[in-house]
């Protein structure tokens, strides 16, 4: 599902938190700096991950406040739930303990938020997801399919591979051949878009562990090679510590 929100397209926004206070806590901050800043939009409350995942599947939401510490299904839990439904909402954890930030890297989480939350930095960091959102709206690419062509979501692309003279993306909702190079394609593509491998060019945000010789991107492991691994590691490094 492609998420196009230019214009005046109503953002979808799910707040999930076990507890009802907290929900309401940080809907009175978001709700009026929302109006504020003109940001047409629905904002959702869910009391489970469960729910969360059932309202997902409806409205796949674009910006998701997850609780951590959650009863039943715990948010880190649940985010794995929604990846696997697709990669589109931008996560960004809530959480009173600090000690969990780091795993959220696992499932590409945004950022995180402490409790009880400071007004100043939720806003901040909502201000930058809204900005990822709109910049997200432009990540298409034309892929010549016969004699016309069709857009491919980026952000969703795992990686593209070569072989002879055509090029497969990867993608969540896919896979799409077409003729060209990989060294065309990389010009053209993000810079988030980094080099493995003389067959391989893979979207850095979706690599979630690398090895001697490999790198791991959902269920692939894919070969890293021995010129590209220097520049390789140093951009998974900055990926992963881009707290934006």
């Amino acid at each position: 599902m492609e998420h196009q929100k230019g214009g005046n397209a109503m953002l979808q926004i799910a707040i999930a938190d076990d507890e009802k206070k907290p929900r309401r806590a940080l809907r009175d901050i978001l709700e009026p700096w929302l109006e504020l800043q003109a940001v047409p939009c629905q904002l959702w409350e869910y009391e489970s991950g469960e729910k969360l995942c059932e309202g997902y599947r409806k409205y796949h939401f674009d910006l998701i406040f997850l609780d951590i510490e959650m009863e039943g299904m715990n948010g880190m839990e649940t985010a794995r739930q929604l990846r696997s439904i697709d990669q589109h909402g931008i996560l960004i954890f809530v959480t009173a303990y600090p000690d969990y930030v780091f795993q959220g890297y696992e499932v590409r989480a945004f950022h995180y938020i402490l409790k009880p939350y400071q007004e100043k930095r939720l806003l901040d960091i909502t201000a930058r997801a809204l900005e990822e959102i709109q910049q997200g709206d432009n990540d298409f690419y034309l892929l010549p399919q016969g004699a016309g062509s069709c857009r491919l979501n980026l952000r969703d692309t795992l990686y593209f591979r070569s072989e002879g003279r055509y090029i497969t993306a990867f993608a969540c909702s896919g896979e799409k051949s077409f003729r060209g190079k990989l060294n065309d394609l990389q010009s053209q593509l993000p810079g988030y878009f980094i080099r493995i491998h003389q067959r391989y060019l893979v979207n850095i945000r979706q690599v979630s562990r690398t090895g001697d010789s490999f790198a791991v991107i959902g269920s692939e492991k894919l070969p890293v090679s021995r010129a590209h691994k220097q520049a390789f590691l140093i951009a998974f490094a900055g990926a992963m510590l881009d707290v934006r």
